[in-house]
């Protein structure tokens, strides 16, 4: 029957649930061994395990290979023995202990848990399941579901070659799964001693847990109250501790007496009038004994404890997870806090753990941490020590004897206007005065006094045209009206360029009373202080930071293009003038603000342009 013809026998999937799966593999297993169909029993199977891949094998004798019997998965190439991990040979574990698992990898590099199970009361067959690592939180009871439904026991007498072996798996399963159903812990754990001691026939069964390194009795059979200080219970709770110190099974009486020490079991059988008292360790997914159970023992009514420790395996985890929720709120604070510390500080995924500290650190400094915060601006030296060289007359530049940036002493020649068109006037003014005054005695001889008076006043005339001429030849070389440096006025620039009067030539400025010009942006403005501190570097000496103070604010804002808004404010300089400062050098400066939390420098400036972009 193919996988198709199989599935169409049953409803949908999703309108089965486990318990009706069950049921209906129940009735496909009343069938003779011969006659089951192993390709519905997959099927059902695949569902009830939510596996990827289901088959049957039985292996062979003869050749130790394996025949398929039935099987059921979507991808028709599938083979059961296809993903089956190397160097574990799962089908004899499975029959030593009825199941087994373990991850492997298919050769398309899809990983899978497998689960193998072996068939009881079919010899040599196995069922082998594919479960996807996501459905790991799941396995045991998954694995539960499966040894429900592997009990083949009832019909092994129809195989010749399949030996009937009685066992009460199937019994135990169930009351697995009925303590696996229960609310809390209290009802669990009082169903598993009440239950082992109905399918055993049992004088007494208990459950003693191990909380802070001391035992406690949770559950004694036939009793849903006890005192937890009476006599009775002091014993089963010393009775059980050999189990946690051995970490195995122990009976009593035992072959070997220095193994542990046997005074409390020895006095807990003499009230029980028990012949043999078994203790049953319940270790956790680490091996360390979480648990134990007691079980008295009628006289020869003593029972294999196989079958019990595989069900305790598979119940394990749901009552660890029912006494987590039993116990106060501050106790499981305090356990969730133990197992996340176990997990955060153990040896697995070092590197994740790595980065997730380094992360935390990383968020504890932003949120806590502080930077000392500066606010950039623009920076230029000033000074207010300035003089103006300027051309004194109309002409043209004929010597420049300086440029921008030159150190120049007081009276040092500057600038040299064009006097060759003044010389020439002068000269044509000289004929014109001694021409006049030869005219005024002339005229004075012939007692002429009108004509005298006006040649008298042409000649006071071109007498003044000299004397403004020679003032302006005396003022042709612009001289340095102390010591300083030229701040403005490049030579190449100056050199031959006709002027009039009253254009710049040279800027002058001595080298004291010298201070910062800051430009902050309107953005940082709301964070400067008056008198704060700061230090300034200089294009020309980026490597010597220059001490400054703030002194004064210009309270009105300057358009610097694309820049935006700027406000000027005046500083300070805090260090004695160095030889190589010149008025004019710029810079950059930042103004101490002082700390400031880590995450609010990083991100302030976005967030206030969120402010802005999301008011309204």
């Amino acid at each position: 029957m193919s996988n198709a013809t199989a599935a169409s026998l049953l409803p949908a999937a999703s309108a089965l649930d486990a318990r009706s799966l069950i049921e209906q593999l129940q009735q496909l297993r009343k069938a003779s061994a011969a006659e089951l169909d192993w390709q519905r029993y997959c099927v059902l199977m695949r569902q009830l395990c939510k596996a990827s891949h289901c088959a049957v094998v039985r292996q062979l004798a003869e050749s130790a290979s394996l025949e398929q019997l039935g099987r059921s998965s979507d991808l028709d190439t599938w083979s059961p023995m296809q993903t089956m991990p190397s160097g574990i040979d799962l089908l004899a574990k499975a029959v030593t202990q009825g199941y087994a698992n373990a991850p492997a990898q298919a050769p398309d590099g899809q990983t899978w848990l497998v689960l193998v199970l072996a068939l009881q009361g079919l010899a040599d067959c196995y069922l082998i399941l594919n479960i996807k690592p996501q459905e790991r939180t799941q396995l045991n009871e998954l694995t539960l579901r499966a040894m429900l439904c592997v009990d083949f026991s009832h019909n092994a007498a129809t195989t010749p070659t399949e030996t009937a072996t009685p066992t009460n798996l199937t019994a135990m399963l169930g009351l697995a799964a009925e303590v696996m159903q229960q609310p809390n812990f209290a009802a669990a754990s009082l169903s598993l001693v009440n239950g082992l001691t109905a399918q055993w026939q049992l004088l007494h069964a208990s459950l003693g847990w191990v909380d802070k390194g001391q035992m406690e009795v949770v559950a004694i059979s036939h009793l849903d109250r006890f005192e937890r200080n009476a006599s009775q219970t002091q014993r089963i709770e010393s009775a059980l501790l050999p189990a946690v110190i051995q970490g195995s099974e122990i009976w009593w009486p035992a072959s070997d007496e220095s193994l542990h020490d046997t005074d409390a079991l020895t006095s807990l059988a003499q009230d029980l009038n028990a012949e043999r008292i078994a203790l049953v360790p319940i270790p956790d997914a680490q091996g360390i004994t979480q648990a134990v159970l007691l079980l008295a023992f009628d006289p020869g009514e003593v029972t294999s404890l196989t079958t019990l420790q595989l069900a305790l395996e598979l119940m394990q985890p749901r009552l660890t997870d029912l006494r987590a929720q039993s116990l106060s709120l501050q106790r499981r604070a305090r356990l969730r806090l133990q197992s996340g510390a176990e997990r955060l500080f153990g040896p697995e995924h070092p590197l994740l753990k790595l980065s997730g500290l380094l992360l935390m650190l990383l968020v504890l400094y932003l949120a806590f941490g502080s930077w000392h915060y500066r606010v950039d601006a623009s920076a230029q030296l000033n000074t207010d020590a300035t003089r103006l060289i300027s051309a004194q007359f109309d002409g043209r530049i004929d010597q420049v004897h300086a440029t921008a940036g030159d150190l120049v002493k007081q009276g040092s020649l500057l600038v040299t206007l064009d006097t060759r068109d003044l010389t020439q006037q002068r000269n044509e003014l000289s004929a014109e005065i001694s021409k006049t005054s030869t005219e005024v005695n002339k005229f004075r001889a012939e007692g002429l006094l009108a004509e005298t008076e006006i040649a008298q006043a042409r000649l006071e005339q071109a007498q003044a045209k000299a004397e403004r001429i020679d003032s302006y030849l005396t003022q042709a070389s612009s001289a340095a009206p102390f010591e300083g440096v030229i701040v403005e006025g490049e030579k190449k620039d100056l050199l031959g360029a006709p002027v009039k009067k009253g254009d710049r030539i040279f800027r002058i400025a001595k080298v004291e009373g010298l201070y910062v010009t800051l430009m902050v942006s309107e953005k940082e403005m709301r964070h400067i202080q008056p008198q704060a501190s700061g230090e300034v570097a200089l294009l020309s000496h980026p490597s010597h930071n220059i001490p400054i103070r703030i002194s004064s604010v210009i309270p009105v804002a300057q358009v610097k293009g694309q820049e935006g808004n700027q406000f000027m404010i005046k500083a300070e300089l805090l260090e004695t003038p160095q030889p190589w400062w010149r008025p004019g050098m710029t810079g950059l400066a930042r103004i101490d603000v002082g700390d400031k939390n880590v995450a609010w420098v990083l991100s302030h400036r976005v967030v206030d342009r969120l402010r802005l972009l999301l008011w309204w």
